[in-house]
């Protein structure tokens, strides 16, 4: 016969964990692809671990759009890894003091994330790397421009790209 006294009962309820919110729906501000550059992006999980989501924000050189698939591993746990994949603006050419020049482009990214929730909070953290698939219409571009218009470019375009927000769970 096993007896356990009153205080180890409450000492072990005590330790539970509590849940770790869970969200059908949130909205999130950051920056990275999934948020169209330096923006917003809306998320929908019809299923707790399939999120379908759409972002807008400014991309440097114009507006940029995004949508797409977030498959979370692990969902309900505090560090939430992800996988994602999108089609929307993955790069992006702006030229100072030629706006007329600026250009976005769009193709497919993908990549992978963690989302990192609070116990008592009302939303989370969510940072990803992201691999665009550029188009070589990218670089012809840039190319043209150099070749043709003299533009001298300061920096390159990074091979992947990073995503940082915080999400505000609404439902």
């Amino acid at each position: 016969m096993l007896l356990i006294s009153r205080a180890n009962i409450s000492r072990a309820q005590k330790s539970e964990k509590a849940p770790v919110p869970y969200d059908r729906f949130s909205v999130g501000i950051g920056a990275g692809f999934d948020y169209g550059g330096f923006g917003f992006n809306v998320t929908g999980y019809p299923q707790k671990n399939i999120g379908l989501f759409a972002g807008a924000g400014y991309a440097i050189a114009g507006l940029g759009f995004n949508g797409g698939i977030k498959y979370r591993i692990l969902p309900g746990k505090m560090f939430s890894p992800y996988i994602v994949g999108m089609y929307g603006y993955n790069a992006a050419v702006a030229v100072t003091n030629s706006p007329s020049y600026n250009k976005l482009f769009y193709g497919p990214s993908a990549g992978a994330g963690l989302d990192l929730f609070s116990r008592t909070g009302s939303g989370y953290f969510s940072l990803a790397i992201l691999v665009p698939f550029r188009s070589p219409d990218v670089n012809n571009y840039i190319n043209e421009l150099k070749n043709i218009y003299g533009v001298t470019f300061n920096n390159t375009l990074w091979p992947v790209g990073i995503s940082v927000g915080y999400r505000f769970i609404i439902k």
